[in-house]
Protein backbone atom coordinates (compact mmCIF):
# COMPACT_ATOMS: atom_id res chain seq x y z
CA UNK A 1 0.00 0.00 0.00
CA UNK A 2 1.32 3.12 -1.00
CA UNK A 3 1.67 6.11 1.73
CA UNK A 4 1.88 10.14 1.01
CA UNK A 5 5.65 11.61 1.66
CA UNK A 6 3.87 14.28 3.45
CA UNK A 7 1.48 13.03 5.65
CA UNK A 8 2.62 16.01 8.26
CA UNK A 9 0.73 17.98 6.10
CA UNK A 10 -2.62 16.04 6.48
CA UNK A 11 -2.59 17.12 10.34
CA UNK A 12 -4.35 19.64 11.46
CA UNK A 13 -2.23 22.58 12.34
CA UNK A 14 -0.88 22.67 15.78
CA UNK A 15 -0.98 18.81 16.39
CA UNK A 16 2.17 17.30 17.00
CA UNK A 17 4.57 15.67 14.17
CA UNK A 18 4.26 11.90 14.24
CA UNK A 19 6.22 9.67 12.06
CA UNK A 20 3.06 7.32 10.74
CA UNK A 21 3.39 3.70 8.80
CA UNK A 22 0.09 2.99 8.38
CA UNK A 23 -3.07 3.37 5.49
CA UNK A 24 -2.50 6.18 3.40
CA UNK A 25 -3.84 9.27 4.26
CA UNK A 26 -6.14 11.04 2.01
CA UNK A 27 -7.17 15.03 1.88
CA UNK A 28 -8.56 17.27 -0.18
CA UNK A 29 -9.63 21.06 -0.68
CA UNK A 30 -13.39 21.63 -0.67
CA UNK A 31 -12.93 22.81 -3.86
CA UNK A 32 -10.78 20.12 -5.52
CA UNK A 33 -11.83 18.27 -8.56
CA UNK A 34 -11.40 15.42 -6.36
CA UNK A 35 -13.99 16.62 -3.68
CA UNK A 36 -16.45 17.96 -6.53
CA UNK A 37 -16.19 13.89 -8.15
CA UNK A 38 -17.03 12.88 -4.68
CA UNK A 39 -19.82 15.17 -4.74
CA UNK A 40 -21.10 14.24 -8.11
CA UNK A 41 -20.23 10.29 -6.66
CA UNK A 42 -22.85 11.16 -4.03
CA UNK A 43 -25.66 12.55 -6.02
CA UNK A 44 -25.38 9.76 -8.44
CA UNK A 45 -25.55 7.06 -5.11
CA UNK A 46 -28.84 8.68 -4.42
CA UNK A 47 -30.24 8.46 -7.73
CA UNK A 48 -32.77 11.68 -6.74
CA UNK A 49 -33.80 10.20 -3.15
CA UNK A 50 -33.51 12.43 -0.26
CA UNK A 51 -30.65 12.29 1.61
CA UNK A 52 -32.24 12.26 5.07
CA UNK A 53 -35.33 9.74 3.96
CA UNK A 54 -32.58 7.00 3.24
CA UNK A 55 -30.72 8.01 6.53
CA UNK A 56 -33.52 8.21 8.62
CA UNK A 57 -34.52 4.59 7.49
CA UNK A 58 -31.59 3.93 8.05
CA UNK A 59 -30.85 5.16 11.63
CA UNK A 60 -34.44 3.49 12.83
CA UNK A 61 -32.76 0.26 12.10
CA UNK A 62 -29.59 1.12 14.23
CA UNK A 63 -32.31 2.66 17.07
CA UNK A 64 -34.53 -0.57 17.38
CA UNK A 65 -31.16 -3.08 16.91
CA UNK A 66 -29.46 -1.30 19.43
CA UNK A 67 -32.65 -0.90 21.76
CA UNK A 68 -33.38 -4.45 21.46
CA UNK A 69 -29.87 -5.23 22.52
CA UNK A 70 -30.20 -2.89 26.07
CA UNK A 71 -33.62 -3.57 26.42
CA UNK A 72 -33.64 -6.84 28.72
CA UNK A 73 -31.43 -4.69 31.50
CA UNK A 74 -34.34 -3.70 33.36
CA UNK A 75 -36.27 -7.06 32.62
CA UNK A 76 -33.73 -10.04 32.76
CA UNK A 77 -34.55 -10.71 37.11
CA UNK A 78 -37.89 -10.92 35.98
CA UNK A 79 -37.74 -12.96 32.89
CA UNK A 80 -34.89 -15.12 35.15
CA UNK A 81 -37.63 -15.10 38.11
CA UNK A 82 -40.31 -16.91 35.85
CA UNK A 83 -38.32 -19.21 34.53
CA UNK A 84 -36.34 -19.82 37.98
CA UNK A 85 -33.07 -19.78 36.32
CA UNK A 86 -31.76 -15.84 37.26
CA UNK A 87 -28.04 -16.98 37.97
CA UNK A 88 -28.18 -18.25 34.05
CA UNK A 89 -30.58 -15.24 32.97
CA UNK A 90 -27.25 -13.59 31.26
CA UNK A 91 -27.38 -15.69 27.98
CA UNK A 92 -30.42 -13.82 27.19
CA UNK A 93 -28.54 -10.57 26.53
CA UNK A 94 -24.79 -12.27 25.55
CA UNK A 95 -26.35 -14.43 23.30
CA UNK A 96 -27.44 -11.72 21.52
CA UNK A 97 -24.09 -9.71 21.68
CA UNK A 98 -22.21 -12.66 20.55
CA UNK A 99 -24.01 -13.17 17.37
CA UNK A 100 -23.91 -9.29 16.22
CA UNK A 101 -20.56 -9.99 14.68
CA UNK A 102 -21.60 -12.85 12.50
CA UNK A 103 -22.48 -10.67 9.37
CA UNK A 104 -19.65 -8.59 9.48
CA UNK A 105 -17.86 -11.08 7.73
CA UNK A 106 -20.32 -10.46 4.59
CA UNK A 107 -20.95 -6.93 5.43
CA UNK A 108 -17.15 -5.98 4.69
CA UNK A 109 -16.31 -7.93 1.86
CA UNK A 110 -17.97 -4.91 -0.49
CA UNK A 111 -14.70 -4.76 -2.13
CA UNK A 112 -13.33 -8.15 -4.36
CA UNK A 113 -10.22 -8.11 -6.10
CA UNK A 114 -10.34 -8.63 -9.52
CA UNK A 115 -8.29 -9.17 -12.73
CA UNK A 116 -8.61 -5.57 -13.49
CA UNK A 117 -7.89 -2.43 -10.65
CA UNK A 118 -10.78 -1.80 -9.79
CA UNK A 119 -12.96 -4.06 -7.13
CA UNK A 120 -16.49 -5.99 -7.27
CA UNK A 121 -18.49 -4.53 -4.75
CA UNK A 122 -21.75 -6.44 -3.50
CA UNK A 123 -25.29 -5.40 -3.06
CA UNK A 124 -25.76 -3.07 -0.27
CA UNK A 125 -29.17 -3.15 -0.61
CA UNK A 126 -29.51 -7.22 -0.44
CA UNK A 127 -27.36 -7.07 2.82
CA UNK A 128 -29.43 -4.72 4.62
CA UNK A 129 -32.92 -6.37 2.96
CA UNK A 130 -31.52 -9.66 4.93
CA UNK A 131 -30.57 -8.22 8.29
CA UNK A 132 -33.99 -6.29 8.59
CA UNK A 133 -35.79 -10.13 7.80
CA UNK A 134 -33.50 -12.25 10.14
CA UNK A 135 -34.13 -9.67 12.77
CA UNK A 136 -37.84 -9.44 11.86
CA UNK A 137 -38.17 -13.23 12.74
CA UNK A 138 -35.77 -13.12 15.61
CA UNK A 139 -37.96 -10.77 17.54
CA UNK A 140 -40.86 -12.80 16.93
CA UNK A 141 -39.16 -15.69 18.20
CA UNK A 142 -38.46 -13.84 21.04
CA UNK A 143 -41.78 -12.86 21.92
CA UNK A 144 -43.15 -16.31 21.74
CA UNK A 145 -40.40 -18.14 23.43
CA UNK A 146 -41.55 -20.19 26.21
CA UNK A 147 -38.38 -21.73 28.02
CA UNK A 148 -35.17 -19.96 28.09
CA UNK A 149 -33.46 -21.96 25.76
CA UNK A 150 -35.91 -21.24 23.06
CA UNK A 151 -34.94 -17.57 24.02
CA UNK A 152 -31.50 -17.75 24.41
CA UNK A 153 -31.43 -19.07 20.20
CA UNK A 154 -34.05 -16.61 19.28
CA UNK A 155 -32.16 -13.77 20.66
CA UNK A 156 -29.10 -15.19 18.45
CA UNK A 157 -30.67 -14.72 15.46
CA UNK A 158 -32.30 -11.28 16.23
CA UNK A 159 -28.67 -10.28 17.36
CA UNK A 160 -27.40 -11.71 13.53
CA UNK A 161 -29.96 -8.97 12.10
CA UNK A 162 -29.12 -6.56 14.60
CA UNK A 163 -25.52 -6.33 14.06
CA UNK A 164 -26.06 -6.38 10.42
CA UNK A 165 -28.43 -3.04 10.40
CA UNK A 166 -25.78 -1.14 12.64
CA UNK A 167 -22.99 -1.95 10.09
CA UNK A 168 -25.07 -1.54 6.75
CA UNK A 169 -26.20 1.38 8.20
CA UNK A 170 -22.32 3.26 9.35
CA UNK A 171 -21.27 1.60 5.69
CA UNK A 172 -24.12 3.34 3.92
CA UNK A 173 -23.90 6.60 5.28
CA UNK A 174 -19.83 6.43 4.58
CA UNK A 175 -20.73 6.20 0.54
CA UNK A 176 -23.31 9.06 1.13
CA UNK A 177 -21.69 11.87 2.89
CA UNK A 178 -18.19 13.50 2.84
CA UNK A 179 -15.46 12.34 5.45
CA UNK A 180 -15.35 15.94 6.87
CA UNK A 181 -19.56 15.63 7.09
CA UNK A 182 -19.22 12.25 8.33
CA UNK A 183 -18.45 12.93 11.87
CA UNK A 184 -21.68 15.24 12.02
CA UNK A 185 -24.08 12.30 10.23
CA UNK A 186 -22.11 9.88 12.53
CA UNK A 187 -22.96 11.69 15.53
CA UNK A 188 -27.18 11.71 14.69
CA UNK A 189 -26.32 8.19 13.80
CA UNK A 190 -25.13 7.49 17.21
CA UNK A 191 -28.30 9.36 18.69
CA UNK A 192 -30.32 6.69 17.34
CA UNK A 193 -27.94 3.99 18.69
CA UNK A 194 -27.30 5.64 21.82
CA UNK A 195 -30.69 6.39 22.99
CA UNK A 196 -31.60 2.92 22.08
CA UNK A 197 -28.81 1.46 23.96
CA UNK A 198 -30.24 3.89 26.74
CA UNK A 199 -34.07 3.93 26.75
CA UNK A 200 -33.91 0.47 25.88
CA UNK A 201 -33.75 -0.42 29.62
CA UNK A 202 -36.73 2.09 30.74
CA UNK A 203 -38.75 1.06 28.14
CA UNK A 204 -38.38 -2.30 28.58
CA UNK A 205 -39.17 -1.75 32.26
CA UNK A 206 -42.75 0.32 31.49
CA UNK A 207 -43.35 -2.25 29.28
CA UNK A 208 -42.81 -5.51 31.65
CA UNK A 209 -44.84 -3.65 34.48
CA UNK A 210 -47.65 -2.52 32.13
CA UNK A 211 -48.28 -5.39 29.78
CA UNK A 212 -45.63 -7.94 29.99
CA UNK A 213 -41.92 -8.40 28.83
CA UNK A 214 -43.27 -10.71 25.99
CA UNK A 215 -43.89 -6.86 24.49
CA UNK A 216 -40.36 -5.58 24.01
CA UNK A 217 -39.63 -7.73 21.74
CA UNK A 218 -42.83 -7.52 19.94
CA UNK A 219 -41.89 -3.92 19.70
CA UNK A 220 -39.62 -4.23 17.26
CA UNK A 221 -41.99 -5.98 14.28
CA UNK A 222 -44.03 -2.85 13.18
CA UNK A 223 -41.23 -0.56 13.12
CA UNK A 224 -39.07 -2.73 11.04
CA UNK A 225 -41.67 -1.75 8.48
CA UNK A 226 -39.63 1.38 7.90
CA UNK A 227 -36.46 -0.32 7.29
CA UNK A 228 -37.86 -2.87 4.82
CA UNK A 229 -39.43 0.02 2.89
CA UNK A 230 -36.54 2.31 2.88
CA UNK A 231 -34.13 -0.74 1.61
CA UNK A 232 -36.82 -2.17 -0.80
CA UNK A 233 -38.19 1.39 -2.36
CA UNK A 234 -35.82 3.81 -1.97
CA UNK A 235 -32.39 2.52 -1.85
CA UNK A 236 -30.71 1.66 -4.78
CA UNK A 237 -28.21 -0.90 -5.37
CA UNK A 238 -25.15 2.31 -6.60
CA UNK A 239 -22.65 0.70 -6.01
CA UNK A 240 -23.09 -2.30 -8.58
CA UNK A 241 -23.84 0.26 -10.92
CA UNK A 242 -20.99 2.30 -10.31
CA UNK A 243 -18.94 -0.98 -10.93
CA UNK A 244 -21.41 -1.89 -13.93
CA UNK A 245 -20.18 -6.00 -14.40
CA UNK A 246 -21.58 -7.65 -11.93
CA UNK A 247 -22.79 -11.03 -13.50
CA UNK A 248 -19.89 -13.25 -12.50
CA UNK A 249 -19.40 -10.97 -9.12
CA UNK A 250 -21.69 -12.82 -6.46
CA UNK A 251 -19.89 -16.31 -6.47
CA UNK A 252 -16.57 -14.58 -6.48
CA UNK A 253 -18.44 -12.78 -3.09
CA UNK A 254 -19.27 -15.78 -1.87
CA UNK A 255 -15.85 -17.52 -2.25
CA UNK A 256 -13.94 -14.81 -0.77
CA UNK A 257 -15.85 -14.29 2.74
CA UNK A 258 -13.64 -14.96 5.20
CA UNK A 259 -15.95 -17.93 7.06
CA UNK A 260 -12.84 -19.50 8.89
CA UNK A 261 -12.17 -15.92 10.89
CA UNK A 262 -15.84 -15.45 11.52
CA UNK A 263 -16.39 -18.90 13.00
CA UNK A 264 -13.18 -18.58 15.04
CA UNK A 265 -14.09 -15.47 16.60
CA UNK A 266 -17.91 -16.13 17.28
CA UNK A 267 -16.02 -19.71 19.12
CA UNK A 268 -13.94 -17.80 20.84
CA UNK A 269 -16.91 -15.20 22.22
CA UNK A 270 -18.48 -18.52 22.93
CA UNK A 271 -15.97 -20.46 24.60
CA UNK A 272 -15.86 -16.84 26.99
CA UNK A 273 -19.40 -16.93 27.86
CA UNK A 274 -19.45 -20.41 28.63
CA UNK A 275 -17.20 -20.20 31.42
CA UNK A 276 -17.82 -17.02 32.52
CA UNK A 277 -21.35 -18.23 33.42
CA UNK A 278 -20.32 -21.53 34.60
CA UNK A 279 -17.41 -20.79 36.46
CA UNK A 280 -18.51 -19.80 40.23
CA UNK A 281 -21.84 -20.36 39.33
CA UNK A 282 -22.90 -23.30 38.49
CA UNK A 283 -19.57 -25.45 38.33
CA UNK A 284 -16.07 -24.54 40.01
CA UNK A 285 -13.09 -22.44 38.02
CA UNK A 286 -11.30 -25.56 38.19
CA UNK A 287 -13.74 -27.88 36.63
CA UNK A 288 -12.64 -29.41 33.21
CA UNK A 289 -15.31 -27.61 31.07
CA UNK A 290 -14.71 -24.22 32.45
CA UNK A 291 -10.83 -24.67 32.64
CA UNK A 292 -11.36 -25.77 28.80
CA UNK A 293 -13.91 -23.48 27.59
CA UNK A 294 -11.25 -20.78 28.80
CA UNK A 295 -8.81 -22.35 26.74
CA UNK A 296 -10.73 -22.90 24.16
CA UNK A 297 -11.57 -18.57 24.23
CA UNK A 298 -7.61 -18.34 23.91
CA UNK A 299 -6.88 -21.11 21.38
CA UNK A 300 -9.25 -19.65 18.96
CA UNK A 301 -8.42 -16.17 19.98
CA UNK A 302 -5.13 -16.36 18.73
CA UNK A 303 -6.01 -19.13 15.60
CA UNK A 304 -8.10 -15.74 14.69
CA UNK A 305 -5.17 -13.43 14.49
CA UNK A 306 -3.11 -16.53 12.60
CA UNK A 307 -5.69 -16.74 9.99
CA UNK A 308 -6.19 -12.66 9.46
CA UNK A 309 -2.38 -12.46 8.79
CA UNK A 310 -1.77 -15.32 7.14
CA UNK A 311 -4.93 -17.09 5.67
CA UNK A 312 -7.90 -15.35 4.55
CA UNK A 313 -7.91 -13.62 1.48
CA UNK A 314 -10.74 -10.58 2.61
CA UNK A 315 -9.89 -11.18 6.28
CA UNK A 316 -12.81 -9.53 8.48
CA UNK A 317 -9.55 -7.40 10.61
CA UNK A 318 -6.62 -7.04 7.54
CA UNK A 319 -3.47 -6.93 9.29
CA UNK A 320 -1.92 -3.78 7.61
CA UNK A 321 -5.28 -2.02 9.19
CA UNK A 322 -4.94 -3.63 12.60
CA UNK A 323 -1.26 -3.09 13.34
CA UNK A 324 -1.09 0.32 12.61
CA UNK A 325 -1.19 2.83 15.27
CA UNK A 326 -4.59 4.69 15.15
CA UNK A 327 -6.82 1.93 14.06
CA UNK A 328 -5.72 -0.20 16.76
CA UNK A 329 -5.71 2.28 19.26
CA UNK A 330 -9.19 3.62 18.52
CA UNK A 331 -10.46 0.04 18.23
CA UNK A 332 -9.21 -0.92 21.43
CA UNK A 333 -11.17 2.80 22.78
CA UNK A 334 -14.24 1.00 21.32
CA UNK A 335 -13.37 -2.50 22.80
CA UNK A 336 -12.47 -1.11 26.18
CA UNK A 337 -15.61 1.76 25.93
CA UNK A 338 -18.53 -0.71 25.42
CA UNK A 339 -16.88 -2.90 28.07
CA UNK A 340 -17.83 -0.10 30.27
CA UNK A 341 -20.78 0.99 28.93
CA UNK A 342 -22.74 -2.44 28.70
CA UNK A 343 -21.78 -4.16 31.82
CA UNK A 344 -23.15 -0.93 33.55
CA UNK A 345 -26.24 -0.66 31.65
CA UNK A 346 -26.97 -4.15 33.06
CA UNK A 347 -25.28 -3.92 36.63
CA UNK A 348 -27.42 -0.63 37.85
CA UNK A 349 -30.73 -2.13 37.29
CA UNK A 350 -29.62 -4.94 39.52
CA UNK A 351 -28.69 -1.81 42.07
CA UNK A 352 -32.15 -0.68 41.85
CA UNK A 353 -34.25 -4.12 41.34
CA UNK A 354 -31.80 -6.17 44.09
CA UNK A 355 -30.93 -3.72 46.48
CA UNK A 356 -33.93 -0.72 46.39
CA UNK A 357 -36.46 -3.16 45.69
CA UNK A 358 -37.51 -0.56 42.71
CA UNK A 359 -39.81 -2.31 39.93
CA UNK A 360 -38.93 -2.39 36.37
CA UNK A 361 -40.45 0.90 35.61
CA UNK A 362 -39.02 2.99 38.45
CA UNK A 363 -35.44 1.35 37.81
CA UNK A 364 -36.37 2.22 33.70
CA UNK A 365 -36.71 5.63 34.88
CA UNK A 366 -33.48 6.10 37.00
CA UNK A 367 -31.93 5.70 33.11
CA UNK A 368 -33.33 8.63 32.17
CA UNK A 369 -30.31 11.10 32.40
CA UNK A 370 -28.05 8.46 31.22
CA UNK A 371 -30.37 8.76 27.83
CA UNK A 372 -30.06 12.05 27.84
CA UNK A 373 -26.40 12.28 28.48
CA UNK A 374 -25.48 9.57 25.53
CA UNK A 375 -27.83 11.99 23.20
CA UNK A 376 -26.21 15.17 24.21
CA UNK A 377 -22.39 14.05 23.93
CA UNK A 378 -22.88 12.30 20.37
CA UNK A 379 -24.63 15.37 19.20
CA UNK A 380 -21.95 17.54 20.85
CA UNK A 381 -19.17 14.94 19.20
CA UNK A 382 -20.17 14.95 16.11
CA UNK A 383 -20.86 19.38 16.27
CA UNK A 384 -17.49 19.40 18.01
CA UNK A 385 -15.52 17.48 15.37
CA UNK A 386 -17.42 19.31 12.41
CA UNK A 387 -16.12 22.64 13.43
CA UNK A 388 -12.65 21.91 14.43
CA UNK A 389 -12.01 18.81 12.84
CA UNK A 390 -9.83 17.04 16.09
CA UNK A 391 -10.99 14.32 17.85
CA UNK A 392 -7.95 12.97 19.34
CA UNK A 393 -8.17 14.97 22.68
CA UNK A 394 -11.81 14.55 22.48
CA UNK A 395 -11.94 10.82 23.12
CA UNK A 396 -9.17 11.26 26.15
CA UNK A 397 -11.51 13.50 27.78
CA UNK A 398 -14.73 11.14 26.83
CA UNK A 399 -12.73 8.45 28.75
CA UNK A 400 -11.21 10.29 31.59
CA UNK A 401 -14.95 11.14 32.01
CA UNK A 402 -16.14 7.57 31.85
CA UNK A 403 -13.66 6.62 34.27
CA UNK A 404 -14.78 9.11 36.69
CA UNK A 405 -18.30 7.42 36.28
CA UNK A 406 -17.37 4.24 36.96
CA UNK A 407 -15.19 4.88 40.10
CA UNK A 408 -18.49 7.17 41.38
CA UNK A 409 -20.24 3.72 40.86
CA UNK A 410 -18.07 1.90 43.03
CA UNK A 411 -18.90 4.17 46.23
CA UNK A 412 -22.93 3.77 45.59
CA UNK A 413 -24.86 2.15 48.67
CA UNK A 414 -28.42 2.01 49.65
CA UNK A 415 -28.13 5.14 51.10
CA UNK A 416 -27.00 7.34 48.45
CA UNK A 417 -29.08 10.06 47.56
CA UNK A 418 -30.15 10.57 44.14
CA UNK A 419 -28.77 13.77 43.35
CA UNK A 420 -25.79 12.23 43.72
CA UNK A 421 -26.62 9.63 41.40
CA UNK A 422 -28.11 11.41 38.84
CA UNK A 423 -24.90 13.31 37.79
CA UNK A 424 -23.23 10.34 37.31
CA UNK A 425 -25.81 8.76 35.20
CA UNK A 426 -25.38 11.32 33.06
CA UNK A 427 -21.73 11.44 32.90
CA UNK A 428 -21.56 8.11 31.96
CA UNK A 429 -24.28 8.79 28.85
CA UNK A 430 -22.25 11.60 27.95
CA UNK A 431 -19.11 9.84 27.72
CA UNK A 432 -20.13 6.59 25.46
CA UNK A 433 -22.37 8.73 23.10
CA UNK A 434 -19.07 10.79 22.84
CA UNK A 435 -16.38 7.87 22.22
CA UNK A 436 -18.88 6.45 20.07
CA UNK A 437 -18.74 8.97 17.45
CA UNK A 438 -15.64 9.96 17.71
CA UNK A 439 -13.99 6.68 17.68
CA UNK A 440 -16.01 6.42 14.15
CA UNK A 441 -14.19 9.17 12.74
CA UNK A 442 -11.02 8.55 14.12
CA UNK A 443 -10.69 4.95 12.20
CA UNK A 444 -12.10 6.50 9.06
CA UNK A 445 -9.63 9.49 8.83
CA UNK A 446 -6.27 7.12 8.97
CA UNK A 447 -7.44 4.94 5.47
CA UNK A 448 -8.23 4.91 2.22
CA UNK A 449 -11.75 5.32 0.88
CA UNK A 450 -11.79 1.62 -0.29
CA UNK A 451 -10.98 0.46 3.36
CA UNK A 452 -14.07 2.21 4.96
CA UNK A 453 -16.68 -0.28 4.98
CA UNK A 454 -13.95 -2.50 6.29
CA UNK A 455 -12.92 -0.60 9.43
CA UNK A 456 -16.31 0.36 10.09
CA UNK A 457 -17.21 -3.58 10.08
CA UNK A 458 -13.72 -3.43 12.40
CA UNK A 459 -15.31 -1.16 14.78
CA UNK A 460 -18.26 -3.14 14.83
CA UNK A 461 -16.74 -6.20 15.60
CA UNK A 462 -14.47 -4.56 18.69
CA UNK A 463 -17.84 -2.76 19.82
CA UNK A 464 -19.51 -6.02 19.81
CA UNK A 465 -16.80 -8.52 21.27
CA UNK A 466 -16.64 -5.45 24.02
CA UNK A 467 -20.13 -6.00 24.85
CA UNK A 468 -20.02 -9.68 25.37
CA UNK A 469 -16.88 -9.54 27.44
CA UNK A 470 -18.30 -6.63 29.75
CA UNK A 471 -21.79 -8.34 30.04
CA UNK A 472 -20.00 -11.83 31.20
CA UNK A 473 -17.18 -10.66 32.85
CA UNK A 474 -19.59 -8.69 35.30
CA UNK A 475 -22.12 -11.22 35.64
CA UNK A 476 -19.41 -13.66 36.15
CA UNK A 477 -17.80 -11.48 38.68
CA UNK A 478 -21.19 -10.69 40.68
CA UNK A 479 -22.96 -14.83 40.56
CA UNK A 480 -19.30 -15.75 41.73
CA UNK A 481 -19.44 -12.98 44.42
CA UNK A 482 -22.41 -14.22 45.42
CA UNK A 483 -22.16 -17.58 45.73
CA UNK A 484 -18.72 -17.50 47.50
CA UNK A 485 -20.48 -15.10 50.56
CA UNK A 486 -23.44 -16.67 50.45
CA UNK A 487 -21.94 -19.75 51.08
CA UNK A 488 -19.99 -18.19 53.98
CA UNK A 489 -21.81 -16.47 55.66
CA UNK A 490 -25.02 -18.67 55.75
CA UNK A 491 -24.72 -21.97 57.44
CA UNK A 492 -27.29 -24.83 58.83
CA UNK A 493 -29.66 -27.50 57.69
CA UNK A 494 -31.81 -24.95 54.93
CA UNK A 495 -28.42 -23.10 53.62
CA UNK A 496 -28.64 -24.84 50.48
CA UNK A 497 -32.02 -23.62 49.73
CA UNK A 498 -31.53 -20.17 50.87
CA UNK A 499 -28.49 -19.58 48.59
CA UNK A 500 -30.97 -21.41 45.94
CA UNK A 501 -33.48 -18.88 46.76
CA UNK A 502 -30.99 -15.73 47.04
CA UNK A 503 -29.56 -16.57 43.69
CA UNK A 504 -32.29 -17.97 41.24
CA UNK A 505 -34.99 -15.80 42.00
CA UNK A 506 -33.80 -12.46 43.23
CA UNK A 507 -36.97 -10.40 42.83
CA UNK A 508 -38.94 -12.63 45.22
CA UNK A 509 -36.29 -12.84 48.39
CA UNK A 510 -38.38 -10.43 50.35
CA UNK A 511 -41.29 -12.75 50.32
CA UNK A 512 -39.47 -16.18 50.56
CA UNK A 513 -36.73 -15.12 53.16
CA UNK A 514 -36.48 -14.10 56.94
CA UNK A 515 -35.73 -10.66 57.30
CA UNK A 516 -32.74 -11.62 59.41
CA UNK A 517 -31.23 -13.73 55.97
CA UNK A 518 -32.66 -11.07 53.74
CA UNK A 519 -29.99 -8.45 55.59
CA UNK A 520 -26.97 -11.07 54.56
CA UNK A 521 -27.95 -11.91 51.12
CA UNK A 522 -28.66 -7.76 50.49
CA UNK A 523 -25.12 -6.58 51.96
CA UNK A 524 -23.77 -9.84 49.80
CA UNK A 525 -25.71 -8.12 46.60
CA UNK A 526 -23.97 -5.00 47.36
CA UNK A 527 -20.67 -6.32 47.89
CA UNK A 528 -20.91 -8.14 44.24
CA UNK A 529 -22.26 -5.07 43.03
CA UNK A 530 -19.32 -2.91 44.13
CA UNK A 531 -16.90 -5.59 42.97
CA UNK A 532 -18.61 -5.84 39.25
CA UNK A 533 -18.18 -1.73 39.20
CA UNK A 534 -14.65 -2.25 39.75
CA UNK A 535 -14.04 -4.19 37.08
CA UNK A 536 -16.00 -1.60 34.71
CA UNK A 537 -13.23 1.24 36.19
CA UNK A 538 -10.15 -0.95 35.28
CA UNK A 539 -11.57 -1.25 31.40
CA UNK A 540 -12.20 2.44 31.72
CA UNK A 541 -8.82 3.27 33.01
CA UNK A 542 -7.52 0.91 29.60
CA UNK A 543 -9.84 2.91 27.26
CA UNK A 544 -7.99 6.07 28.80
CA UNK A 545 -4.67 4.61 28.06
CA UNK A 546 -5.78 3.56 24.50
CA UNK A 547 -6.47 7.40 23.79
CA UNK A 548 -3.19 8.26 24.21
CA UNK A 549 -1.73 6.40 21.24
CA UNK A 550 -4.17 7.74 18.65
CA UNK A 551 -2.80 9.88 16.31
CA UNK A 552 -4.65 12.90 15.09
CA UNK A 553 -5.52 12.95 11.33
CA UNK A 554 -6.94 15.49 9.16
CA UNK A 555 -11.00 14.94 8.83
CA UNK A 556 -10.84 17.08 4.88
CA UNK A 557 -11.73 13.51 2.78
Amino acid sequence: MSIHSDERGALLAGSPSHSYHGPKIVTADPSSTSELDRKAAIQRHLNGANIYTILVGLWVGVLLASLDGSIVATIYPKIGTEFHRSNDIIWVATSHQASSPIINSYDNKRYIPHKSTHGKQSANTNTLQFCVVVFFIGSLMCGLSGDLVTLVISRTIAGIGGGGLNTMSAVITSDLVTLRERGKYQGYSNIFYGVGAIVGAPLGGVLTTLVGWRYCFFLNIPFLLISIYIATWKLTDYNLMDEGNTAHSKWDRIKTIDYMGAILIVGGVFCFMVATSMGGNTRAWTDPLVVGSLAGFVALLLAFLFVEKKVARLPLMPWYIITDRTPLATSLVNFCGCVCSFASTFIIPLFYQALLDYTPSQAGFMFLPKVIGASVGSLYAGAYMNRTGEYKHYLTFSGCLQLVAMLSYTSWTPLTPTWIMYPVLMADGFSTGSFLTAAMSSILSCVEQKDMATVTSISYLFRSTGSVIGLCGSQAIFNGVVKYLLTERIQGNNAAEIIDIARRSMMEIRHLLPPEILAVVLETYETAIRFAFSFCALFAALNVIATLFIHQHSLKK
